[in-house]
């Protein structure tokens, strides 16, 4: 660069003689390096005094007029001056360096798993630059004696932050991959050069390629157990080298069956496979691999696996065994109805067994001295761990189970169940399929009106009432009281919406009959009495079947007869039974009275 000073106007030449730095007039330090500056305007104006030479040919006081060759020369050099400063200008404005000559790009790898790279080549750039970057006027300005301590190309290296890439990791041959630089502009005014640079891409060549194995050929999926409850597990017979067992896991390994599937899959992901690709230069061709379950014992799961002479088979033995046990169970007071046949429920999913056929009978208990009422009770036989073999197997019974108290008036249990949703509810978590009839028994509810009950049932508990009644007159009455025209009069049924628990039971059902009483002596006359029959929790086991407590007894209310000491049970008023039955309990149960008690209240 080539500097020039003219001095037209007789002013002050600024400049420092230490460093050669401009500084703004009247000023006494230099702003660069700090040195005193001294003024050259006094030695210039004795210049110019002393080389002004008075005229002695001319008149006194009058200008001598310069020679033309000193005009002509003085603007000769003015204008050559004027061109070197252009020529300067228009060097340093054409100053550029362009940055994307100096990207360094590199990509290495495997296809499909590559890694690229990409800087500056400051080293090249420093040998084609390093002495040619110079601080700008500006630079100087804003650096002021820093310049001494920097050299300019690390402006130039602050200006350019650096150049990034848009992906450089699992690439593939052909991919382009995009560099964005990022230069600040402001900084580089401080230097004599400006930077040219542009954002671009690179496309990725000569990858290695990479070689494939299959993960799963020393893998080993062995089965063993009792479907649906085989188990699989997984051997590793591989070196070692790249894979391990532990890389492999299975997606299910418990509660198979034959001819199911289970997927082994290796338990890698992307990063551990890209790491494997640079490490060995070989990956998995597959991540998993399907294995059917077979070779296990087999349990029955349904009942339609179960053949024909087999299901004849089990009901033959348990109709044999509950026959065996009934005929003895409950002694001479006890009469029984023939065997019928129930239906069946199969259950799987048990503890230890796994599965259970159970067959189910039942019988009628009815006794002969109407200690308790008519019960029917139910008696799964059972068949456990049943297998699929050539021919169907099971490994236990035929066992009655269940058990039962108070079924004949006393504390002694009875095996089987009275309530059969009892036996079902024991298994609600497990797997239970009931059929031939038995399915019925799935739920079961409280009578909350007279018509839940069929009018079958309800004859049955009215003649079992009577035989009650006839029970308590032959055992409490004396002699001389005599009982004529006994009459069904009617129903009562108290019960709780809501099904909640009462002191006298969830629900009551009276069977009340009328009946003329006299003395045989003539010591009282003739006179109605009203009794009430009752019964509590009543059931209605399924659309056919109900149940209700094991016991009935004559309602407990003492009247006293005229003229005697004789009591008896019931009430001689039937709007007094109506109040002490009905309207006293109100609070506690809703109720229903039948036509031919609704003439007490309803």
């Amino acid at each position: 660069m080539i500097l020039a000073t003219i001095n037209i106007t007789g002013g002050f030449d600024m400049r420092c003689k230490n460093c050669g730095s401009m500084n703004a007039d009247g000023a006494k330090f230099c702003e660069s390096c700090g040195a005193a500056l001294e003024s050259v305007n006094k030695q210039q104006s004795q210049s110019n005094t002393e080389s002004k030479v008075s005229n002695p040919t001319g008149s006194p006081g009058s200008p001598k007029k310069l020679p033309k060759n000193i005009i002509f020369g003085a603007a000769g050099a003015v204008a050559v001056l004027f061109i070197i400063v252009i020529v300067a200008f228009a060097m340093n404005s054409g100053k550029v360096i362009d940055l994307n000559k100096y990207i360094s790009f590199e990509s290495s790898g495997y296809d499909g798993y590559g890694k690229a790279s990409i800087s500056v080549d400051w080293d090249k750039l420093e040998k084609d630059y390093g002495k040619k970057v110079k601080y700008s006027s500006k630079g100087k300005k804003e650096y002021g004696v820093l310049t001494y301590a920097f050299e300019p190309m690390s402006v130039l290296r602050d200006a350019v932050s650096g150049i990034s890439l848009d992906k450089s990791e699992k690439l593939s041959n052909g991919d382009k991959v995009k560099y964005t630089w990022k230069v600040s502009d402001d900084t580089t005014k401080s230097i004599n050069y400006k930077l040219k640079y542009k954002d671009g891409e690179f496309e990725i060549k000569k990858l290695n390629e990479l070689s494939k194995f299959d993960p799963f050929e020393d893998v080993k999926v062995s089965f063993s157990g009792i479907a649906p409850n085989g188990k699989a597990e997984i051997a590793y017979s591989g070196g070692g080298d790249i894979l391990h067992e532990y890389n492999f896991k299975l997606d299910k390994f418990d509660k198979l069956k034959n001819n199911d599937t289970v997927t082994v899959s290796l338990n890698l992901d992307e990063d551990k496979i890209a790491s494997m690709a640079d490490r060995y230069g070989r990956i998995p061709e597959k991540m998993s691999q399907t294995y059917t379950v077979s070779g296990l014992e087999t349990y029955v799961t349904q009942y339609s696996e179960l053949p024909q002479d087999f299901i004849k088979e089990v009901n033959d033995k348990a109709k044999e065994v509950v026959k065996e046990y009934t005929d003895s169970a409950y002694g001479e007071g006890t009469t029984l109805s023939d065997l019928k046949y129930e239906g069946y429920a199969l259950k799987t999913g048990l503890d230890e067994v796994y599965n259970g056929l159970y067959i189910v009978y039942s019988r009628v208990l009815t006794s002969t001295d109407s200690k308790y009422v008519t019960t029917k009770m139910y008696y799964p036989v059972a068949f456990r761990t049943l297998m699929l073999t050539d021919k169907v197997t099971y490994k236990s019974g035929p066992e009655i189970i269940g058990k039962s108290s108070y079924v004949t008036g006393d504390s002694k249990e009875s095996k089987g169940y009275k309530r059969p949703y009892d036996f079902l509810e024991r298994y609600r978590s497990e797997n239970v399929t009931a059929g031939d009839g038995f399915e019925k028994f799935e739920h079961e509810s409280y009578v909350h009106k007279l018509e839940d009950m069929t009018d079958e049932y309800r004859k049955s508990l009215q003649d079992q009432a009577r035989l009650t009644l006839d029970a308590y007159i032959a055992k409490d009455y004396k002699p001389n009281m005599q009982v004529s025209d006994i009459q069904f009069a009617g129903e009562y049924l108290l019960y709780t919406s809501d099904d909640k628990e009462q002191f006298n039971g969830t629900n009551i059902y009276y069977v009340v009959f009328s009946a003329n009483l006299s003395d045989a002596n003539g010591k009282f006359p003739t006179t109605t009495i009203y009794y009430p029959v009752e019964y509590s929790y009543v059931m209605k086991l399924s659309d056919e079947d109900f149940l209700t407590a094991n016991r009935s007894d004559v309602a407990l209310n003492f009247l006293s007869l005229p003229n005697t000491w004789d009591t008896t049970r019931g009430y001689a008023d039937g709007n007094e039974m109506y109040k002490n039955l009905i309207s006293n309990r109100d609070k506690l149960y809703e109720h229903q009275v039948s036509d031919g008690l609704k003439q007490f209240g309803e």
